[in-house]
């Protein structure tokens, strides 16, 4: 029996606004026209007892930052082993909106939450299956603010200050720049951040058979 091929795991991470979600969903439509089998996921969520933990954390009941950090990895935990590590067991791509880098964004540079504790709470969780490649998008804070306007959703983490968004944008490009991985420029048309982001996974898809 022909072992199948362990299928690639992307992860796009970025703020508010620099549209993970539809280049997920775009990124995914192109490799399956490329020949590959690609899972869309999103965190928090994924699956329903992780879309169940999503509607708890985006909603406005109180709790600490450090909280927030354990139940985000929780979440994390559970659509890694019930959806990610069997697709990609099964040779299929996931492409991931958020994992880990969103809750040392959000909970450790937003809200100040201790960054080592913080980035050792999301290492332990995310060993169950690292990704293959992590990409920041980003988009200047005027772009960025413009769609979140017209997009007219609004969650917890949304409605949090111009201050507070400013610290997660800078905690992302300085957690990209220590963890050596690449920025995209998400400030141009679907289209075109579509093919920048194709271009930063070009050597996955070149090695796989």
């Amino acid at each position: 029996m022909t072992r199948t091929e362990r299928g690639r795991y992307v992860v796009l991470e970025g703020g508010e606004g620099v549209g993970k979600t539809t280049q997920a969903a775009r990124l995914a439509r192109r490799l399956d026209a490329a020949g590959i089998d690609a899972l869309v996921v999103r965190e928090p969520g994924g699956d329903p007892f992780a879309e169940a933990g999503r509607a708890l954390l985006l909603g406005d009941l109180d709790r600490a930052p450090q909280t927030e950090v354990l139940v985000f990895n929780a979440l994390r935990a559970q659509v890694l082993l019930a959806r990610i590590l069997p697709a990609l067991e099964a040779g299929r791509w996931v492409v991931s909106d958020r994992s880990r880098l969103s809750t040392i964004a959000y909970q450790g540079h937003g809200h100040g939450v201790d960054l080592a504790w913080t980035r050792a709470v999301c290492d332990a969780c995310t060993q169950l299956c690292e990704p293959d490649l992590e990409v920041v998008l980003h988009a200047d804070e005027a772009t960025a603010s413009s769609r979140r306007t017209a997009r007219g959703t609004t969650d917890r983490f949304e409605r949090l200050d111009a201050a507070f968004h400013r610290r997660v944008v800078d905690g992302y490009l300085a957690e990209a720049a220590r963890d050596g991985l690449p920025v995209v420029d998400a400030s141009g048309t679907e289209d075109q951040v579509e093919q920048v982001l194709w271009n930063a996974i070009a050597s996955l898809v070149d090695a796989t058979p």
